[in-house]
């Protein structure tokens, strides 16, 4: 699907924060509020738009994202799709990345302990460890989401959402779960709803997400997008550094994210040391960017590998 200019503004301000009113985009945009509702849906028709979702502080409930990363063989397409459904089917399992490279497959846990993580992983890799030819495992110490700026490259200071293992973790109460729950799935539920849903007084609804917000327990409120649908393609590239020190690391990080096609950056526990995940028109796109980036830092970079995401089957946020 082509999308005009203002199709790009409205997604722009709904990737920055996804629970705006159609009135506040309308604002934003110079449009009026009906059109702004008839091209959102429109969106979502055309499946551009696949989710509303709030952004939780997933690390402060204690939680920990590792990540597995596939190589495959001897697989038969019956059986690749057995393995990718088993992955959509476990909770446990909050994202799965089909990819082109080095690796063909790397879905993501959330575990509390490095021992419920080997349960889990042990579980889905023992049932199908024949077609495993190769794997790795990262563990995620600190994530950082940037909104979409290729939308307009002349914007560089991204809206940027910071997740860590040093963050405070706090526990969730029962109707806090319930609300986060509903909330991650759909950040534009009404609040009646979520209300019917919880059996909960729709002001103490507000109440509790007004001071989970304030607390920092709900980061923000983003889109979820199929940017193949706009011609877009998602690569990730895993970078080794050497000589490497905080203040560097820092300003790699710095840099990095004010690229307009960069969407996350990952620091890892791994055989690498960064993640980078970008949004751009070609793989050829994406290469220039990051022989640029080593370039520019070729004293801390000893070198990166890549990998295309073809498709990501599933993207769960608690």
């Amino acid at each position: 699907m082509t999308l005009d200019l203002k199709d790009k503004k409205i997604l722009f301000e709904l990737d920055k924060d996804s629970n705006a009113s159609f009135s506040e985009i309308a604002k934003k945009v110079r449009l009026s509020k009906e059109v702004v509702f008839h091209r959102i849906n429109r969106l979502v028709e055309k499946k551009i738009i696949l989710k509303f979702h709030t952004v939780p502080a997933s690390y402060r409930f204690g939680l920990t994202a590792y990540k597995v990363y596939l190589r495959l063989s001897d697989i038969s397409k019956e059986n690749w799709d057995t393995l990718v459904n088993y992955l959509i089917k476990n909770k446990k399992v909050f994202w799965i990345g089909t990819c082109k490279g080095r690796w063909d497959l790397i879905f993501g846990i959330w575990a509390k302990t490095i021992e419920d993580f080997f349960t889990i992983h042990d579980q889905i890799l023992d049932k199908f460890n024949k077609y495993i030819q190769d794997k790795e495992l990262s563990i995620s110490r600190e994530s950082f989401q940037y909104n979409r700026r290729w939308f307009y490259h002349d914007i560089l200071d991204p809206v940027e959402f910071n997740f860590g293992e040093k963050e405070e973790k706090v526990q969730l109460d029962e109707r806090n779960q319930e609300i986060l729950n509903i909330l991650t799935d759909n950040s534009r539920t009404k609040l009646i709803e979520v209300s019917k849903k919880i059996k909960l007084n729709s002001k103490m609804v507000a109440y509790r997400i007004k001071r989970m917000k304030k607390e920092g327990i709900i980061k923000g409120y983003k889109i979820l997008l199929n940017p193949s649908l706009m011609g877009f393609s998602t690569c990730k590239a895993f970078v080794f550094f050497k000589n490497i020190n905080e203040t560097k690391k820092k300003e790699f990080i710095e840099y990095c994210k004010r690229l307009p096609n960069t969407i996350n950056i990952v620091i890892t526990f791994a055989p690498w040391d960064l993640e980078i995940m970008f949004e751009t028109k070609t793989y050829e796109d994406y290469f220039k960017i990051m022989d640029d980036v080593k370039e520019r830092f070729k004293n801390i970079i000893k070198i990166y590998d890549s990998v295309l995401i073809s498709s990501e089957p599933k993207q769960k946020f608690l």
